[in-house]
């Protein structure tokens, strides 16, 4: 108990000072044809900071507001522990969203990769910015394109990866569906019928987006269905913090592990650290179990002992 709260403690004593030593800016830099804005958070000090690219997950959810702070999890597992180690954060809002130019709905997770790795590339032509210390950080769909991007560029540092899946789409889709299903009461023993209609409704989904490209809901389901990640694990070279949580219906721990030592038939790469929180869901809320609603969730607190393990491998780096 008394370990407890004196983590807590230091977590508080830790945001307080966080709120004391934020400087933000709205920036924006090219991806070829777009635009992309950002808002870049970093320590109030004059050296050079190195720094951590961030990818949100799926959706059309812009971080408008967060020059002021951030909000949810963001802030607990990203934000404040990271300006707390000297960092600075960069947002990126998706093509479409916020200030920035395109449409989301049209770029495939590679797009999105390349869209990251501009931002590295700007973060790099700032004078305040150690460019030999920046990282990518992604959540859920995010840890995908952050996973992307450092197996396509020698150059990132390291990555942090929340709650990013390790099987490719398809996969990924049918392991919450089904989940999903039981937890609604489904029977278990009808559940293996009820997948495999769920699949033929993902395949045709995909080939009227392909056909009428205009349905972009549909077209962006094209673009993503048969994306397979494991191309992008095996040339995943750089130091990479894959966390995940114990009751995650979107992200199971459980498969998505098994899966990396599958591919790597049991010897993982000594660049991967693998954690799991005990009690957390998708965005790393303690709850009691993974059929706990989004709302219920969101009431709940995030565990201190948690951000300890982000800070701790943070250090480690160095």
């Amino acid at each position: 108990m008394k370990s407890i709260l004196v983590i807590l403690m230091g977590v508080l004593m830790s945001q307080v000072l966080v709120a004391q030593n934020r400087i933000a800016s709205t920036v924006t830099f090219k991806s070829g044809n777009e635009t992309i804005e950002g808002i870049l958070i970093r320590p109030n000090q004059n050296e050079k900071v190195p720094a951590v690219v961030f990818q949100q997950g799926s959706g059309d959810h812009a971080f408008d507001g967060y020059e002021k702070e951030a909000w949810g999890p963001h802030k607990f597992y990203i934000e404040d522990v990271l300006l707390e180690q000297g960092y600075a954060i960069l947002y990126c809002n998706k093509r479409g969203l916020g200030n920035s130019t395109g449409n989301w709905k049209n770029n495939d997770f590679y797009g999105r990769a390349d869209d990251a790795y501009a931002a590295v590339e700007y973060l790099k032509s700032r004078d305040d910015i150690d460019a030999s210390r920046i990282g990518v950080s992604g959540h859920s769909q995010g840890g995908w394109v952050a996973q992307i991007v450092a197996s396509q560029h020698d150059d990132i540092a390291f990555v942090i990866s929340l709650a990013g899946p390790t099987v490719g789409v398809t996969e990924q889709t049918a392991m919450y569906d089904s989940l999903m299903y039981l937890c609604n009461g489904f029977p278990e023993e009808k559940l293996g019928k009820k997948m495999e209609k769920y699949r033929k409704r993902k395949k045709t989904s995909a080939t009227i987006g392909k056909t009428l490209p205009f349905i972009k809901s549909a077209y962006y389901w094209h673009l993503i269905i048969d994306y397979d990640h494991d191309e992008a694990l095996k040339n995943l070279s750089t130091q990479t913090l894959l966390l995940f949580a114990e009751h995650d219906a979107n992200v199971p721990p459980e498969q998505n592990i098994d899966h990396l030592n599958m591919l790597f038939d049991n010897d993982l790469p000594p660049n991967f650290t693998i954690k799991v929180m005990e009690g957390g869901q998708h965005g790393f809320y303690q709850v009691e179990n993974r059929c706990v609603d989004w709302n219920t969730a969101e009431k709940q607190p995030f565990d201190p002992q948690f951000q300890n393990e982000i800070r701790e491998w943070l250090k480690s780096l160095e």
